[in-house]
């Protein structure tokens, strides 16, 4: 068996009177592709904040790249994510953000030197590597709130990739993306867990958004798993209607997954 990437053990998180998230084992091997999948509010960002320590009422032993985040200091955290590329789920705005496409990207490896220290002649022949291999080198002086949806998402992909992280957490990566866009980004995901040594988790509620790659699903409702397995055993009608309601079907082909209505969701 792999070394775990990802090993919690009875975390929970309440919050009030509410139990947001409730995992009794869980694991995540070193190199797995793992998709999260849930309805709205079935706890799977909370999931990915407790990985990198940014969620608070938090109870449970959670160890990431073998180490127990609640044992870290303020150090000992900031070290930790520096081994984790993170593309959350909401875009900057244009005022939180009014950089370039290039300076955005080096803002990942602005977390690897240190934010005191100057970035050198390899740090940018990284910086300039991902936006050519994301297909952003035209877009590099462009101011990033004047690019598209789409084109923001594989900035911060971009962002992720040049800390060379061991492991990529992605929330949502096409959450408001049109088709087409959708679909480049779910390229782009399944290029980059193909050709590189990453431990991948996506977080989504769309089964169109899986890639060919992901080999295993975990499925939220309401904070706890209501199943875990590979795609083929997991995604199948009676569950999408338990989540989603009646009269939905799962249709896949050539690795790639959907929901369709009445009976041409059953074939």
């Amino acid at each position: 068996m792999n070394t775990p990437a990802v090993k919690c053990e009875d975390l929970r998180v309440v919050a009030g009177r509410h139990e947001i998230l409730r995992l009794g084992q869980h694991r995540v091997d070193s190199g797995e592709m793992v998709a999260l999948l849930g309805p709205n509010g079935a706890g799977k960002t909370t999931y990915l904040r407790c990985l990198l320590r940014m969620q608070s009422h938090v109870r449970g032993r959670v160890e990431v790249l073998g180490r127990d985040i609640s044992a870290l200091g303020s150090g000992g955290i900031a070290a930790l994510r520096q081994r984790i590329g993170y593309v959350p789920q909401v875009l900057p705005s244009r005022t939180e953000m009014p950089l370039t496409v290039r300076e955005v990207v080096a803002i990942g490896r602005t977390g690897v030197r240190g934010l005191l220290r100057r970035l050198g002649g390899r740090d940018w022949l990284l910086v300039d590597e991902w936006i050519e291999r994301l297909g952003l080198s035209p877009l590099a002086g462009r101011g990033f709130g004047d690019i598209s949806g789409g084109e923001q998402r594989k900035t911060l992909i971009a962002r992720a990739m040049v800390q060379q992280p061991e492991m990529l957490l992605l929330d949502e990566p096409t959450a408001n993306l049109d088709l087409g866009w959708r679909e480049r980004i779910v390229e782009v995901i399944d290029e980059l867990y193909r050709s590189m040594p990453l431990t991948v988790t996506l977080v989504c509620h769309e089964l169109e958004v899986l890639p060919p790659c992901c080999g295993r699903v975990v499925v939220l409702e309401r904070g706890g798993v209501v199943a875990d397995g590979a795609c083929e055993e997991v995604l199948t009608t009676e569950l999408i209607e338990e989540l989603y309601g009646p009269g939905l079907g799962v249709v896949s082909s050539a690795g790639r997954w959907i929901v369709a209505p009445g009976e041409a969701g059953r074939v």
